[in-house]
């Protein structure tokens, strides 16, 4: 039996509707899991023990078994299979998985451990009843780090699809394209396997590792969120203006679908050759929207006003405050109509921040300026002039973003 087909034996029931595998370093058998509504934890929809090696070893038969190389048993066990007769398509649901043996505790790769070890803990995932059924999907110790990162943002004052949404934005921060379909969402950290997609990691692997050796010992949850805290690496990017340089982090953690836009961004040449329109002296600069077209025979700045993305949910709830250095969203009076403005604080203005009393919805704070902020300081004490179709307040000589680029830490 060549190597593919005993891969294609082992993995088959993974391809099957309803199918679960649950991981931590490695497979883990005999785990319990159980499929509760999100909101209602206690009602338990559908329960079932993952495989273990004797169990794999029974179903296949000895001359399987014996065939069926060492690394497809490794990724054969902590297979589950829960009835499925009470799912809902349209509900989302905690997947808990709990208790069991850890097949690979040390990341060894080639096949089931010679000394398994016992999981103290459980860890959990987040996913639609639709997604459910369609199977295929691992609870990991990744789909438990975003868990964590909604039950941060506080998942009892979010809409399922606000959940879902940040769900697919944290996605972005972590992986690649793992199921190759052409996007990157949720359902690629739900697709993804420790011992098999680390190159379309893109956080931190130590975290992971880290989180899934907490899970393992039964560490208590504020230790786990830090781990997984830890897990979504600050993404570094540099602003270059015709004044000088400004480098600055994303908070990824505390931010994640902020993060995301800010950085899709970024990464497209969105802002890049766009003109600070907005530069208010202890207060602020803006930027993100207005294109710089040069200048014309007068030495007039040439500008047009670019086509963001769609809008994005307000995550100035984050506990995160307008503070000197900060970057924060540029929005309406709609609370969720931010798209590709943003600004950087000069000054504390934390009447900026959620529930202040002039701002109750606030203003998102996603990043913090690392170096550079004498660059802001000089950009705010430019002078102004008003633009017919940008507003007040818009530096006279044109200041330029001349690029936006992600660079190596």
């Amino acid at each position: 039996m060549s190597l593919r087909h005993t891969l294609l034996a082992a993995l088959v029931c993974l391809c099957l509707s309803g199918c679960f595998q649950t991981q931590l370093n490695g497979g883990v058998g005999n785990a319990e899991l159980s499929i509760a509504p999100l909101r209602f934890p206690g009602n338990v929809q559908a329960t079932a023990t993952s495989w273990n090696a004797a169990t794999l070893r029974e179903q296949w038969g000895e001359e399987t078994w014996a065939n069926v190389s060492d690394f497809a048993k490794l990724l054969s066990v902590g297979v589950a299979q829960p009835a499925l007769e009470n799912i809902d398509p349209d509900t989302l649901y905690l997947v808990t998985a709990a208790g069991g043996v850890d097949y690979d505790p040390q990341l060894q790769q080639q096949g089931l451990s010679e000394s398994p070890e016992a999981v103290q803990g459980s860890w959990h995932a987040i996913v639609s009843g639709e997604r459910i059924l369609e199977g295929n999907l691992k609870v990991s110790a990744l789909t438990h780090a975003l868990y964590l990162q909604v039950r941060n943002a506080g998942f009892d004052a979010l809409q399922s699809e606000e959940i879902l949404t940040q769900l697919d934005a944290a996605a972005t921060l972590v992986v690649g394209d793992v199921d190759q379909n052409g996007t990157i969402d949720y359902s690629d950290v739900l697709r993804f396997h420790r011992n098999l997609d680390t190159d379309k990691f893109h956080g931190d692997l130590a975290g992971l590792d880290a989180l899934a050796n907490g899970i393992r010992a039964g560490q208590p949850e504020d230790t786990l969120a830090t781990h997984a805290a830890a897990l979504f690496d600050r993404t570094q990017v540099s602003l270059v203006f015709d004044t000088g340089t400004v480098a600055l982090e994303t908070l990824n953690w505390e931010a994640p679908i902020t993060a995301a836009n800010f950085l899709h961004y970024v990464n497209t040449g969105f802002y890049d050759q766009t003109l600070v329109h907005r530069a208010i002296n202890n207060f602020m600069i803006q930027m993100g929207w207005i294109a710089y077209l040069g200048l014309d025979v007068l030495d007039r700045v040439q500008w047009e006003a670019k086509e963001p993305g769609p809008a994005i949910l307000n995550e100035a709830s984050n506990g995160l405050s307008n503070t000197r250095g900060t970057l924060a969203m540029a929005r309406t009076s709609d609370p969720n109509s931010a798209t590709s403005q943003f600004f950087i604080n000069q000054v504390d203005n934390t009447f900026l921040d959620y529930g202040s009393a002039n701002n109750p919805d606030g203003y998102a704070v996603f990043a913090r300026v690392i170096s550079g902020m004498a660059v802001v300081d000089g950009i705010a004490g430019e002078r102004t002039t008003s633009v017919n179709g940008i507003g007040r307040d818009v530096p006279a000589r044109g200041v330029i973003l001349e690029s936006a680029t992600v660079t190596a830490p």
